[in-house]
């Protein structure tokens, strides 16, 4: 099972580094996308439901949308409904870039993925899903006992 996991951490370690390199002349870095797409999906959406949707802690995401904010591509206001918390927002830079995300994370995933069938392509997707559910559920398991 150790392989298993090494060989996932190392892929997603490649594909940081390709996100980074990317980004970075957007001056956004490697994880920024996860939020800018999460962001655009669910306009208005708080900072915990955020962390919670992208298994981030919530001194991370507020840290990551500050950085966000500053750089024009996110906006923060307190919540209508809890004066507590806060929503976040896309702005108009935001929704420009993400057909280029999107485009970039697609090329990637069409890149390594060249030397299997489309078969092959769809069974390790859906074998990657379990995986994930089955990872999901021990530590919501590990998180409630």
């Amino acid at each position: 099972m150790e392989a298993i996991i090494r060989s996932i951490n190392h892929i997603a370690r490649l594909a940081t580094l390709y996100r980074e390199q990317e980004l970075k002349k957007y001056g956004l870095g490697a994880m920024h996308h996860t939020y800018l797409l999460n962001i655009c999906r669910n306009p208005g959406i708080s900072q915990e439901a955020l962390a919670k949707l992208i298994f981030v802690n919530k001194s991370n995401v507020a840290r990551q949308l500050a950085i966000l904010e500053e750089k024009g591509f996110v906006i923060r206001q307190t919540s209508p409904n809890d004066r507590r918390q806060l929503s976040v927002y896309p702005t108009e830079t935001t929704l420009a870039l993400i057909p280029t995300i999107q485009e970039m994370l697609q090329s990637w995933n069409a890149q390594v993925m060249t030397d299997f069938s489309d078969a092959e392509q769809k069974q390790l997707l859906a074998q990657l899903a379990v995986v994930k559910e089955k990872s999901q559920q021990l530590l919501e398991n590990e998180v409630a006992e």
